[in-house]
């Protein structure tokens, strides 16, 4: 004899109750899911919008998966400050925030590892070890491995016969960049130049500065070239574009490009170059202010105004490998 099989029954309002019950747990998660979603990159990456809304808030962990695999995120959107890279391209300075606390650090970009350093502000890298402090009369050098200041005078200020009748002794400042050991070319705006002796350390009354103003015509670049001196150009935090150390690349804010035939290989990110890294193998790409979000007309005029402004990662973008081969595939 077959067992009969029963079947419960709920009375219509218990089964009213599991239906908003499920329709409330689906309200609730629907919006979890699409934010979770879009942190790890399922949608929505190329909204500057769900960037704003969301970006700070999706874990640390989602960072890379809403970029492409050629897209390495060096620092975290909302916790960068500033950052500038080193001349060999090997690290990253990097000043963050965290809950009102300012730290500042190295971003080794051959092994990933942080090295602290101080949270001195500083004007310009003139090596990776020594760091240029542009504050007027009283610059100095910073050494960031022991941490110590060397004074480094305005070249007027440097000697009694530095100046004729109020005016640079240009003979004498040829005379004296010639005899020291570098010369860093600093700033597309100010042509700065710091001259450092060998032992400048040592003597650091050896060491002195001059500038544009110093300059008849203002160009310490030609300056520097009719005197036959040699020196170090140091790149400006934001160049325009910059070549790869190989000169087969070319580095610019929409991408990276092939020099020869000129052809893009790699899209940006509306971000601004930075330069390369010291294998030549990617770019460092950040923001100064974050991207703009809303724009504003401003009154009595036509000028515009950004009134919500995105912070942004600071990216490393790396050349695909078939570029990276003795004849790169076009």
């Amino acid at each position: 004899m077959k067992a009969k099989t029963t079947e419960t029954t709920y009375p219509p309002k218990q089964r009213g109750y599991q239906f908003w019950i499920i329709r409330f747990a689906l309200l609730l998660g629907l919006p979890l899911l699409l934010y979770y979603s879009y942190c790890w990159g399922l949608w929505g990456r190329s909204s500057l919008l769900l960037q704003f809304l969301f970006q700070c808030g999706c874990p640390v962990a989602s960072n890379e998966a809403r970029y492409p695999e050629q897209v390495d995120v060096l620092v975290h959107a909302c916790r960068h400050t500033s950052s500038r890279l080193s001349p060999s391209g090997r690290f990253l300075y990097v000043r963050d925030e965290t809950f009102g606390f300012t730290s500042a650090y190295l971003l080794d970009l051959q092994s990933m590892q942080r090295i602290e350093v101080t949270t001195q502000p500083f004007s310009s890298f003139l090596t990776d070890d020594l760091w240029f402090v542009e504050s007027g009369v009283d610059d100095y050098i910073m050494d960031r491995n022991i941490e110590v200041q060397y004074p480094v005078p305005q070249f007027e200020y440097s000697r009694p016969d530095a100046a004729i009748n109020g005016e640079t002794n240009l003979t004498l400042l040829a005379e004296s960049l010639r005899r020291v050991d570098d010369v860093f070319l600093v700033g597309a705006s100010t042509d700065t130049v710091v001259a450092l002796a060998s032992d400048f350390r040592t003597y650091p009354e050896r060491n002195f500065t001059a500038d544009r103003f110093d300059i008849p015509d203002f160009n310490m670049e030609r300056f520097l070239q009719e005197n036959n001196i040699a020196h170090q150009i140091v790149l400006p935090d934001y160049p325009d574009e910059v070549v790869s150390p190989d000169g087969k690349f070319i580095a610019r804010p929409d991408g990276i490009y092939l020099v020869e035939p000129n052809q893009k290989i790699l899209d940006g990110y509306s971000l601004s170059v930075r330069g390369w890294t010291d294998d030549g193998r990617g770019v460092v790409y950040s923001h100064a202010f974050g991207r703009c979000l809303i724009r504003i007309s401003l009154p009595f005029g036509d000028d515009t105004a950004c009134f919500v402004r995105v912070p942004q990662p600071v990216l490393l973008l790396k050349v695909p490998d078939q570029y990276l081969l003795s004849a790169p595939v076009p």
